[in-house]
């Protein structure tokens, strides 16, 4: 399916400690210069000017600022600015430690109050943030003294470290006097606390990015400069990597030769991380003919994900059954997942009695048109005709928001914790649950989720909201999240993909 990098939605128990440096290793070089060939262009890092981060702001975001905790190779937070923290017994007051003597680029004191400033920014209704909606479950965050940060959550949320990790836009601390400083100039010359400072910016050629010499991470980063190239077109990008013009670039499953010629070529090395969620579509339930259950079953089971993967990535998309994914701790013996079965779905589409046609958004791009023609051909084998429209992909979050649409493609992002996610989108009332679907006992099971700290028991429940949406079959799935980066062997360093971001704060050159 065309990808939606909606990759900033975060609501948002590690020892203390008193660095996250590597311990010394004589493998990690110091000096040169890395390129990283990116899917998309930066449009800024201001929350209230950009609202989320695409995957090519979060790989810039990575550079320049730190988030509170980062994940580790298993996946569990670990300190970062943050180098402890602790939680009330019903999960919905969170206190962090901060580590002391870190400043931002600007010489300015890094502090519980600019953590509180920067969520208090988001969250005021007068800035109009579209960022907003992601930290609605946060009430408040207090200021308790300069180095205790307390995190007051308006309902229980028992994985909030794990969730602050991503370096997404309402997560990244960035300073608060350069922002009143710079005003709308901020959004192009951002000031955080990270790894590196941006040199020069040339909006659509690339972006510089230079060693900060203040980093409060001592012996970090090894990369002298590192140099962010959009590079829209997946075969410029290889080519470009190839050539050397570049030394790490994006992939995606619909880059399927490239990197099949890549895992041959022994001066190059893919980086793959099977992640959490799925690439999916929802109903629009509140419209005809979504509003009968029996064409929706017939749809999603009319469509043959392995085919769809064949003829879009030369199979290397792996089909998905839940918004979970093989990469989750979430694992469902019984997931609801219905069969691929285009004689059951002839016989409901006939049973509805009447046509069954309507409109299913795609982005205006090649991919687009390819995925939906797919769609249109299964669709077509069991009476049901579907018509393509193309649209730029930054209107489809604004027309699915608004509930202009009959289906529209989705992406359940690769999270920690998929529980938020799941409130979000299947609960009453919830304004991104884009399928306008109400059932008391599908929002019974995600509220329970969200009261219990017991994983087993958070398990059963995810599981039960699965098998009620695909029964239901209010959204379907196409492809499980995986991620791909192609690289220079030569480069070192880069760890999981999560969330399909490109790490390359800690990068070295072999």
């Amino acid at each position: 399916m065309p990808t939606l990098r909606m990759l900033a939605f975060a609501l948002a128990l590690a020892a203390a400690a008193t660095s996250v440096a590597d311990s010394p290793a004589t493998a990690q070089k110091r000096g040169g210069t890395l390129t990283v060939g990116m899917e998309l262009d930066v449009p800024g890092f201001d929350p209230l000017k950009v609202g989320v981060f695409d995957t090519a702001a979060l790989i810039g975001a990575n550079l320049i600022f730190d988030t509170l905790t980062t994940l580790d190779d298993g996946g569990k937070a670990q300190p970062k600015l943050a180098l402890s923290w602790s939680h009330s017994g019903d999960y919905k007051t969170w206190t962090f430690n901060l580590r002391p003597g870190v400043k931002f680029q600007d010489g300015t004191p890094y502090n519980a109050q600019a953590v509180a400033w920067n969520y208090a920014r988001q969250k005021d209704p007068n800035n109009h943030c579209r960022c907003a909606f992601f930290v609605a479950g946060i009430d408040s965050v207090e200021a308790k003294d300069d180095l205790t940060v307390v995190f007051h959550l308006h309902d229980p949320s028992v994985n909030v470290p794990a969730l602050l990790a991503s370096p997404s836009a309402n997560n990244v601390v960035q300073s608060p006097s350069a922002i009143a400083a710079r005003g709308d100039d901020y959004n192009r010359n951002p000031v955080g606390t990270g790894p590196y400072v941006i040199k020069s910016w040339a909006a659509g050629d690339r972006m510089v990015l230079e060693r900060n010499p203040d980093y409060w991470n001592k012996g970090h980063p090894y990369l002298d400069r590192i140099v962010l190239r959009p590079l829209p077109d997946s075969e410029t990008r290889f080519a470009s990597l190839l050539s050397g013009e570049t030394d790490v670039v994006y992939a995606d499953e619909y880059e399927a030769q490239s990197i099949a010629r890549a895992r041959k070529n022994p001066t190059l090395a893919v980086h793959s991380y099977v992640g959490t969620g799925a690439s999916v579509a929802a109903f629009n339930t509140e419209v005809a003919p979504f509003d009968d259950i029996r064409v929706r079953q017939a749809l999603v089971m009319a469509i043959d994900r392995q085919k769809m993967s064949q003829a879009l990535t030369d199979g290397l998309a792996r089909p998905a059954t839940n918004p979970y994914g093989d990469g989750s701790w979430v694992k469902c013996k019984d997931d609801g997942a219905l069969p691929t079965d285009p004689v059951k779905a002839r016989a409901l589409i006939k049973e509805y009695g009447k046509p069954v046609e309507f409109r299913m958004l795609f982005t205006a791009t090649p991919r687009g048109r390819a995925a939906g023609q797919v769609l249109q051909q299964f669709w077509k084998e069991v009476g049901a005709k579907m018509e393509i429209e193309q649209v730029d992909q930054a209107t489809i979050v604004p027309r699915a928001f608004k509930r202009e649409f009959q289906v529209t493609p989705w992406r359940i992002i690769d999270l920690a914790d998929p529980g938020p996610l799941m409130y979000a989108f299947f609960h009453t009332g919830s304004p991104v649950a884009l399928s306008n679907y109400s059932d008391p006992e599908l929002d019974k099971l995600l509220e329970h989720s969200r009261d219990t700290p017991d994983e087993a028991g958070r398990i059963a429940d995810l599981c039960a909201v699965s098998r009620l949406v695909n029964r239901q079959a209010i959204w379907f799935w196409f492809f499980q999240n995986t991620y791909y980066a192609i690289a220079k062997a030569k480069v070192r360093g880069i760890p999981k993909l999560y969330s399909g971001v490109i790490n390359v704060a800690d990068a070295w050159l072999e």
